[in-house]
């Protein structure tokens, strides 16, 4: 049959009669579906990944990109809400010892990659290899959620951040951990063992994010290898796993091309449960920064899907809250939407605290030193206004780092709120303690970063800089000697992390979606000495209330224990200590947690929301 007439047959209603141990019961097809002839997908968005290489690459534009090209050993349900890693993907098992320090994962068969190398216990052992050795990014990558509960990983996690990616410290770190460690081994064709050092709870979450996506060996030993130091330049921007899609070509700053692996393991197994699996057969993501040209592409049908934001939302949203199958919360008849699904996203304020300040090769003093400046801040933004009037509603004020809904968040955390008149004071006290000295030292000039595109960040930019000349414009306040000008400034995406990444912005908006659901996957990366965060706004060093540094080694110990901690109760405790201490320090100002908001035209199907991964488009397909 030719694809015109496949496209254009209506499925016919099959009864079929199952006789099993329980009795005969009737099971019915699908309704019948017309499908497009089209069978491609062309996906707009604000950013494109930072890297080709899921080991390297840490920020959720890639992320998504990777779920669709490599696979996990295990991963969420398809098709519900569900946050627990429950689905085999490259394991069909995981066994657990006594002490929870030793896992068993039984491989799946008949596995191959994108190259034809042939997936088992050695593949994933070298890829184990590998995200010790090249999955640091200078110490901004995703490998200390691997490294930190591996067997003798710390060790090489040390290295990295003491002496640099790359270095000789690393090399040799790496070197003993390989051959010496014994912590992840083969025991037969399909059986991989990992030890860990101590029993820690949420490693097989972890493991689902893709920093533990398995790229095949063949591949990579080709291109750059596996150890610390080697030459990244192919796998930055190339790809190979085992995944549903290949990557066809990569224009930085343009479109990525997939199209689909014909050879995919699932190709049959993901019929039974997803009919359609596997009908799109070329997937394109592009870049486009403007808002409104995204938004006239959609409603054009020039393109099948894309990012639109919440600031937006009530040109398409008809405030309908029951979910449903997109088409019910639409004011477009030919558009979707899904709105309202609670999320662990959330976005927050970063103050540089860091000492000094690189703006352009001129070296400057941070204003930020002084946790009256930050006070001043925290207390003149106005939070109703993020909520009510920048996300019409899709998200509540952020509460500390672990977000609402996810265990151990601290439902009685201290939270900012608009407050001039407390604004004002805690500015008035930064300006006695010398906070002028440093506008001047920075020409009486402060500029407010966001990530081009995102319209969300820049009006909560907007709303800092009108918080911050309200309180100049307030009677009660000391003024600065010159008139301050704020600026609100965007940069392209891979510009923006990169200032961020090196402490050159003095103030930014940045996001955080999980990479595993586990109050882990906050406290450490935003408050613990070796976390994503910290080193970005200087938190060690920084000094607090009453001028008190940070102390760093108390709070790295409560989150390590917490980590490793197995009683519910005492990992609440420990948590709220956590979140007590870095809310207290005012490091960060905590904006916002989202809910979802989707959109694709009216003939995508096979869209699932679920807070632990973006779409995935092998059970995707178009109808006519």
């Amino acid at each position: 049959m030719d694809d015109m007439q496949r496209n254009q047959l209506l499925a016919v209603l099959v009864v079929v009669v199952i006789v099993g141990a329980a009795g005969a019961f009737i099971l019915l097809a699908p309704p019948p579906i017309t499908l497009a002839e089209d069978q491609t997908i062309i996906w707009e968005t604000i950013g494109l990944p930072e890297y080709m290489d899921p080991h390297k690459n840490y920020e959720t534009a890639g992320s998504w990109v990777h779920f669709n090209i490599y696979e996990t050993m295990f991963t969420y349900p398809w098709d519900t809400a569900d946050t627990n890693p429950s689905v085999p993907l490259l394991a069909t098992d995981v066994s657990t010892s006594a002490d929870g320090k030793t896992y068993t994962f039984t491989l799946r068969e008949g596995v191959t990659f994108q190259d034809g190398t042939e997936w088992n216990s050695t593949a994933a052992q070298m890829n184990f290899w590998r995200i010790l050795g090249c999955g640091w990014d200078d110490g901004w990558g995703p490998a200390w959620m691997i490294a930190e509960p591996i067997l003798g990983g710390l060790a090489v996690e040390d290295a990295v951040y003491d002496y640099g990616d790359g270095s000789q410290e690393h090399i040799d770190a790496w070197n003993i951990w390989m051959n010496s460690s014994g912590a992840v081994t083969t025991d037969g064709e399909f059986t991989l063992v990992i030890k860990l050092a101590y029993a820690y709870t949420p490693f097989v979450s972890a493991m689902t994010y893709e920093v533990a996506a398995m790229i095949s060996p063949t591949y990579f030993m080709a291109h750059g290898g596996m150890a610390p130091g080697g030459d990244a330049s192919w796998m930055n921007e190339h790809a190979c796993g085992t995944g549903p899609y290949e990557l066809v070509t990569w224009i930085q700053d343009d479109r990525i091309e997939m199209t689909l692996f014909e050879d995919y393991w699932r190709a049959e197994d993901a019929k039974i449960t997803h009919t359609y699996a596997g009908t799109i057969t070329d997937v394109t993501i592009k870049l486009n920064a403007e808002v409104n040209s995204r938004i006239l592409n959609l409603e054009a049908g020039t393109v099948d899907a894309g990012y639109w934001p919440v600031t937006h939302s009530y040109l398409l949203y008809n405030n309908v809250t029951t979910i449903g199958d997109g088409t019910l919360q639409s004011l477009n008849p030919d558009l979707k939407v899904w709105a309202g699904n609670p999320t662990f996203d959330v976005m927050f304020l970063g103050f540089n605290m860091n000492p000094y300040l690189n703006r352009s090769g001129e070296i400057t003093l941070t204003p930020w030193a002084d946790i009256n400046a930050r006070k001043a801040v925290s207390y003149a933004f106005d939070y109703d206004a993020l909520i009510d009037n920048v996300l019409n509603g899709f998200g509540q004020q952020l509460q500390g780092p672990i977000p609402i809904g996810m265990f151990g968040h601290y439902d009685d955390l201290f939270m900012f709120e608009l407050d001039m008149d407390l604004a004002v004071t805690a500015w008035n006290l930064a300006m006695e303690d010398g906070l002028d000295d440093i506008w001047a030292n920075n020409s009486y000039m402060l500029d407010i970063y966001y990530n081009e595109g995102n319209t969300q960040r820049e009006a909560a930019a907007l709303l800092v800089k009108q918080g911050i000349e309200a309180i100049i414009a307030d009677p009660a306040s000391t003024n600065p000697s010159e008139t301050l000008v704020i600026d609100v400034k965007s940069l392209e995406w891979a510009s923006y992390l990169y200032q961020v990444r090196n402490k050159q912005l003095p103030i930014f908006w940045l996001g955080w979606a999980p990479d595993y659901a586990d109050p882990d996957n906050y406290a450490a990366p935003f408050v613990k000495s070796t976390g994503t965060f910290p080193s970005r706004v200087g938190l060690a060093g920084s000094t607090g209330v009453d001028g008190v540094v940070w102390d760093a080694a108390t709070i790295d110990d409560l989150i390590d224990d917490a980590a490793v901690e197995t009683n519910a109760a005492t990992r609440i405790s420990l948590y709220q200590q956590v979140q007590e201490a870095i809310v207290a320090h005012c490091a960060f100002l905590w904006g916002y947690q989202s809910t979802s908001f989707h959109v694709e035209r009216v003939e995508m199907n096979g869209y699932i929301f679920n807070p632990m991964h973006d779409p995935y488009f092998y059970h995707y397909f178009k109808t006519a």
